[in-house]
């Protein structure tokens, strides 16, 4: 018997059809049409058919991705894995989100979409998908983005061109699977310790106050609602310290309890505050080094932290160890 894999859309490019003058992309009929252009798929699994929603990914809202790994959760049971058609723009966050929120979910969650609609000739749609129904088939607990030649664990994951077809990498960890003439799947693959904390997942703080400095830039104090702060650093972690403005930021941080979390802007490598001076002297206001966590995991992981109430000492926590195979 062939395996038996929930097929999940949620809209994003691969689906999309041209609307308007001039043409633009806009959501379509989608799911239905999907599997009347790629008929093979039936032939690689036997698909249950879900519609979780239909719109771009730029549109997605925490919510709407608590709301789908519960979807995941539920449509997964008495299937073998789980394929999930997103949108490119947002696939990197919820891929990181869903890292989180379903590593204990024992199956695979394969998340594909392509940077032309399946309806084009020149797309990547069509192997995009399947080959991620072909990963899923694979019984592999990971929940990955498979897009070009790869599958990338989602946690680790970063959206790298808006042209290219291989537009997605992993900066700080080798791939999970590369596809080709014959399928490899890396033997790390699924062998990491699943380390989430209870409780994760029932709420999101998106009152996040998100920086990426640039030289001269003023740094204006958080509004009364932020809950935390992400600053994207330069290099290893270092920041303008002798700014007033920006010590004042930190102080504001440090009385009011606000975490602030510093990773970089380089996709490769990642933040060590005592590296050097300035990344020093950050720590010593309180800042909480990200590690190797991508822009999107250390976002995602900070707003589970706060959604649980948690505060200064849980996040710091978070941050220092992986939760679901994240590099930190």
């Amino acid at each position: 018997m062939s395996n038996r894999l929930a097929l999940i859309h949620t809209g994003g490019t691969l689906g999309m059809t041209p609307s308007g003058e001039p043409f633009s992309l806009a959501p379509g009929p989608s799911l239905d049409l999907i599997l009347e252009q790629v008929p093979e798929l039936r032939q690689l699994a036997d698909l249950k058919l879900v519609v979780a929603f239909n719109q771009d990914s730029s549109t997605n809202e925490p919510g709407d991705i608590l709301r789908l790994a519960e979807l995941i959760r539920t449509e997964s049971q008495g299937c073998d894995g789980v394929v999930l058609v997103h949108g490119t723009d947002t696939m990197a966050f919820t891929a990181s989100m869903l890292g989180f929120l379903l590593a204990d979910l024992g199956k695979p969650v394969v998340i594909t979409g392509s940077q032309r609609p399946l309806a084009y000739v020149r797309s990547d749609a069509r192997s995009n998908l399947v080959d991620a129904v072909t990963l899923a088939t694979k019984g592999v607990a990971e929940i990955g983005i498979c897009f070009g030649d790869h599958w990338y664990r989602g946690v680790a994951t970063d959206k790298l061109s808006v042209h290219r077809y291989e537009a997605f990498d992993t900066p700080n960890l080798p791939p999970l699977a590369e596809l080709g003439l014959h399928v490899h799947v890396h033997p790390h693959a699924g062998q990491f310790e699943r380390r989430v904390p209870s409780g994760i997942g029932g709420a999101f703080e998106a009152n996040l106050a998100v920086y990426a400095p640039f030289p001269g830039m003023p740094w204006p104090m958080p509004v009364e609602s932020t809950r935390g702060v992400v600053v994207h650093a330069y290099g290893a972690g270092n920041l303008p310290m002798g700014r007033a403005d920006l010590q004042g930021l930190f102080h504001h941080c440090r009385e009011q309890e606000i975490p602030v979390v510093i990773t970089s802007q380089c996709p490769w490598g990642g933040v060590d505050l005592e590296t050097y001076e300035l990344g020093a002297l950050a720590a010593e206001q309180g800042a909480i080094a990200g590690g190797l966590h991508t822009r999107w995991a250390a976002i995602a992981k900070l707003g589970l932290v706060l959604g649980t109430g948690g505060g200064m000492a849980e996040v710091r926590q978070a941050f220092g160890i992986s939760w679901a195979g994240e590099p930190v």
